[in-house]
């Protein structure tokens, strides 16, 4: 792509940051029309506080200390749609560009996956920038953010440092499905562990937060389950039946939205099979999408099991993507059941996240692989691609197996009725006085 635009390469070894930004000053004052590597940094007395290499640097009309002309930066991502961190990642190389050339850019760019330019104005995007920007200096000027628990912690460097210390705390954030705002109202009224949350009257939540009687009702009961470390049941669970029963998984790339393997287990009255859709390459996305529908849909009866609306979404993409008849979409559509939503409507597990991974050993699932995620296929599938070693691809398809398999697990769990003790668990227990 580089190559393709006749772009000037600063080259930049992750060392030689002064000479690196040299030359991309050097570069900029002689109005070079498109840079890439550009490196940009921000600091005082001659100290590096910021420091952004940007894939490329593009001269647009305009003045600027560096004449009758400034630089707009371009970001090359594999993606094929916007994801607010690239939007984020934008605005911080703006700001540093806006330094190095005395005005500020008015738009940025991306170059997707599938070669389209996506623009922006950074004027959308600088006033969240600017509030992260803030929030980094503070940290950096010594000051601690309070321990918040949430989904992201699962991929942050800093997880061994806080969960550790939230999980001696018995801190409210580990309440599954807490905001980080809510967490903040609950401490100005006293209820700072799940302990607190637990001995809460939904109503009196509902009352100091504003986030509806349904909401709060969940957020009790989340916390209760974890106090007491048991299940505790809401509804019954009402899933289809079929004399045959699909259970259904994809792996993707999130970076790229290539879909490479769909994989279904199958299960009657003589057993179970698992088979598995494969695209060994990118450019085998739509044969393996397209055998995967004809083999749904040679079981027009059987219902089709999956986790959270990944597959859901994932399959209407796809259909878009390859021009498949609406009404087998629809007929799809209505065989498809989200077991993620059947867990959050029947029960409140003590458990601190909903992914799969989570309840599916809290039910005594375990993966083969030890170090198996959705993260670790795209890097087994990235891994095949770039080595042809087909142990890794094999792994991928390991790892798909035991989701179906946990997704079948947990099917048979949830179908087995209330295992557990009711709602009313926790009832008799005070609420905290308000503070």
């Amino acid at each position: 792509m580089i190559d393709r635009l006749g772009a000037l390469r600063i080259g930049f070894d992750g060392k030689d940051v002064a000479g690196a930004a040299a030359r991309t000053a050097t570069a900029m004052a002689a109005g070079v029309p498109r840079i890439a590597g550009a490196v940009l940094v921000a600091g005082e007395d001659g100290r590096v506080e910021r420091l952004g290499v940007a894939d490329l640097l593009e001269r647009v009309p305009g003045r600027s200390s560096l004449g009758a002309y400034h630089y707009e930066v371009v970001e090359i991502k594999t993606a094929r749609r916007v994801k607010p961190p690239y939007r984020m990642q934008l605005a911080f190389y703006s700001d540093l560009l806006a330094g190095a050339q005395g005005t500020a850019p008015l738009h940025a760019h991306l170059i997707m996956g599938d070669s389209r330019r996506e623009s922006f104005l950074l004027a959308g995007v600088n006033g969240r920038y600017e509030s992260q920007l803030a929030r980094l200096r503070e940290i950096h000027a010594g000051h601690e953010p309070p321990v918040y628990i949430c989904s992201t912690c699962v991929t942050c460097p800093w997880r061994g440092v806080c969960v550790p210390q939230a999980e001696a705390e018995g801190h409210v954030s580990m309440v599954y499905g807490l905001q980080r705002e809510t967490v903040g109202q609950l401490h100005q009224r006293g209820v700072r562990t799940c302990a607190d949350l637990a001995r809460t009257d939904p109503a009196r939540l509902e009352q100091w937060t504003r986030c509806g009687p349904s909401w709060a009702r969940r957020l009790v009961g989340q916390a209760r389950a974890l106090e007491h470390g048991c299940v505790v049941w809401r509804d019954s669970p009402r899933l289809p039946a079929g004399e045959v029963e699909l259970f259904f998984d994809i792996e993707g790339d999130p970076d790229t939205d290539a879909l490479y393997l769909f994989g279904v287990l199958t299960r009657d009255g003589r057993g179970e099979r698992y088979v598995p859709f494969l695209a060994e390459r990118p450019e085998d996305e739509a044969r393996a999408f397209l055998a995967c529908l004809e083999f749904l849909e040679s079981h027009p009866q059987a219902p089709i099991f999956h986790y959270h609306h990944y597959e859901r979404t994932s399959l209407r993409r796809l259909v878009e993507r390859y021009g498949v008849a609406p009404e087998r979409v629809e007929r799809l559509a209505a065989r498809l059941r989200d077991l993620s939503a059947d867990v959050l409507a029947a029960c409140y597990l003590p458990i601190r996240s909903y992914s799969l991974k989570t309840v599916a050993r809290y039910l005594g699932f375990e993966w083969t692989q030890h170090n198996s995620s959705a993260v670790q296929s795209v890097v087994w599938f990235s891994s095949w691609l770039r080595t042809g070693d087909r142990a890794c691809l094999e792994r991928a398809v390991e790892y798909n197996f035991d989701d179906c398999r946990a997704t079948r697990v947990l099917k048979d769990w949830l179908a087995a009725g209330p295992h557990g003790v009711p709602e009313t668990l926790a009832a008799e227990s005070p609420a905290p006085a308000a503070v």
